[in-house]
């Protein structure tokens, strides 16, 4: 049986999923943590000249998304009865209590919401207190309370990664694959716990198209149609959410794939591929100058932003100077010779493989 993944960028159930169809542990991603968040400006960033990308308010980080929850994590959580989740429980139990968005497939957005995020999501993210997440626990000092069961943006979300360009690919490809997921088995437990055909017919058409929002959205009033959406268990729709959790639980990979179908069969083959990517350090034969951006240079090093504006790497001035070196023409080791031949540079292999992580250098040709 291979290993779990790291338990602090996975929640439980997702983490027992992923050592079922990876091959190994996930590396930890060391460069962002919620419990000391990236984003946040440090002594002496105001005035430094390679600050330029907005940091988060430190009264929200990046907690400014209201994460959809499917019914089976919905049941997790209300079984969770530990000491340590109970500011979680009164949080969820509170978007509960409210029905807003909350159906047989989980607790959703309000379309309220979604509106607000897509016209100024981009601006508003990791800024505006108005939109922190209902989840956020302050006393804790922004604490995730659903933090041990969360939701597959939540777990493969980072602003920062180890590995670069190579991180984010992984992690990208995770979470659809966990969000696809997610979808397919909340109605799967929906089906198989006997809803209502009008809600069946209503998540489906939501799929396709997003309701707008309507009056009794924009004065936060649930619709009249929430508690009627859960057939014969309305009124236990606590039960029901953890009937949906239990038969989750049962399930292993294979059997997740069936019910999932292609969709989930291709993504966990594409994450298996980015996983082995994420797991190798094999260096390209042939390199070439990727495009990236020097927004702070120094008297003997600059920083610098390839694959991401939020992720930057400070690199000697001497190696910026280098890299005309690798023209896609001669291969790595030649380029790497003629360096040393002209200015006595000495690169080591593992920094040549940094910046390919973070596509300072990208590959000319197939790998050695």
């Amino acid at each position: 049986m291979p290993r779990s993944p790291h338990s602090d960028d996975l929640p439980p159930l997702y983490a027992r999923w992923a050592s079922e169809f990876l091959s190994g542990p996930i590396p930890a991603e060391t460069e962002a943590t919620c419990s000391s968040c990236a984003m946040l400006p440090g002594e002496g960033s105001e005035t430094h000249p390679a600050t330029v990308a907005p940091f988060f308010n430190p009264d929200t980080k990046c907690c400014t998304y209201l994460p959809v929850l499917p019914n089976f994590l919905v049941g997790r959580m209300l079984a969770d009865d530990s000491s340590e989740f109970a500011r979680g429980r009164v949080t969820l139990e509170a978007r509960l209590d409210t029905r807003i968005a909350v159906s047989p497939f989980g607790i959703g957005r309000s379309p309220t919401f979604d509106l607000f995020y897509v016209t100024s999501g981009t601006s508003w993210f990791g800024r505006a207190r108005s939109m922190r997440c209902p989840h956020y626990i302050e006393e804790s000092g922004g604490q995730c309370g659903v933090w041990r069961h969360r939701a597959a943006v939540c777990a493969t979300w980072f602003c920062k990664h180890a590995r670069g360009a190579v991180g984010q690919r992984f992690w990208q490809t995770l979470h659809r694959l966990l969000s696809a997921v997610e979808r397919e088995l909340s109605l799967w437990c929906a089906l198989e716990l006997g809803v209502g055909s009008d809600a069946i017919l209503r998540f489906l058409n939501e799929r396709k198209q997003a309701p707008a929002p309507g009056p009794a959205d924009l004065d936060g009033v649930a619709g009249a149609e929430a508690k009627a959406d859960f057939g014969d268990w309305s009124g236990r729709e606590q039960d029901f959410f953890k009937e949906c959790a239990r038969i989750v639980d049962a399930l292993r990979w294979p059997e997740i794939e069936r019910i999932c179908g292609p969709e989930v069969r291709a993504l966990t083959a594409l994450t298996r591929e980015a996983f082995h990517d994420l797991r190798s350090r094999t260096i390209p034969r042939t390199l070439r100058v990727g495009t990236f951006k020097v927004i702070g240079p120094g008297q003997r090093s600059s920083v610098v932003e390839g694959y991401d504006g939020s992720d930057s790497l400070e690199l000697p001035n001497e190696v910026l100077d280098v890299l005309h070196h690798f023209d896609g023409s001669t291969s790595t080791t030649q380029a790497l010779r003629a360096i040393h031949a002209e200015s006595g540079l000495t690169i080591e292999r593992d920094l040549v493989r940094l910046l390919v992580d973070f596509e300072i250098l990208r590959p000319a040709s197939r790998y050695e």
